[in-house]
């Protein structure tokens, strides 16, 4: 069901009135956590904290991870899920979540890194972009991993953001998932005829 602006905004409402009796640190999180999701997002985070469940509401990267609200996938190891940010600082921006919640960034697992490293040759390659900002961050609690594409001036996690559908992310995650055949060229063999090795005429030898 696609949401109205109305019914977003409304949604927003709802979840605000629900953290004003939070600490003002956790409300300032909760906010900002409110105003970066997704109309889809919104929705499943509202159904799932109106559903009287006792159990303790899952951050954005839980739902992610979890498949509850739709992402831009672009890889994934045993250890970490890289999808696009909706709200991107630039094209391409990508996100790595660890699979396990990682509160401190000297926990994140090395393979997280080597998917990083992996996915910032590949932004560079596809993107055509002039560099890759790799930069840890602790967000709701928890510790990913930003790679930015950069085209121009560098950027890094206090540049200006903008809002992405799930729709346009897909297209880009395409493009970035997209394996190119290898081409294999065809080596043109040049043969050359052999010449037929000259007959070694002796003078006739008269008796």
């Amino acid at each position: 069901m696609t949401l109205t602006d109305e019914q977003i905004e409304d949604i927003r409402t709802q979840l605000r009135e629900q953290i004003q009796n939070l600490p003002e640190d956790k409300k300032a999180q909760a906010l900002q956590q409110i105003e970066s999701l997704s109309p889809q997002a919104l929705e499943s985070l509202l159904k799932q904290q109106s559903s009287g469940s006792k159990k303790e509401s899952k951050s954005v990267f839980r739902m992610i991870i979890d498949n509850d609200i739709p992402s831009a996938k672009i890889d994934e190891s045993r250890f970490a899920l890289a999808v696009l940010d909706i709200n991107p600082i630039s094209k391409g921006h990508v996100i790595i979540i660890p699979k396990k919640p990682v509160p401190d960034s000297n926990l994140l697992p090395t393979m997280a890194f080597s998917l990083a490293k992996k996915l910032a040759k590949k932004l560079t390659l596809k993107l055509k972009t002039k560099s890759i900002e790799i930069q840890t961050e602790i967000k709701f609690g928890e510790v990913i991993i930003n790679l930015i594409p950069c085209y121009g001036p560098q950027l890094n996690l206090g540049s200006p953001r903008s809002s992405s559908t799930i729709e346009q992310l897909e297209e880009i995650a395409s493009e970035l998932r997209h394996k190119e055949k290898s081409k294999i060229e065809k080596i043109k063999i040049k043969t050359s005829k052999n010449s037929e090795s000259p007959v070694l005429k002796l003078p006739r030898r008269i008796p």
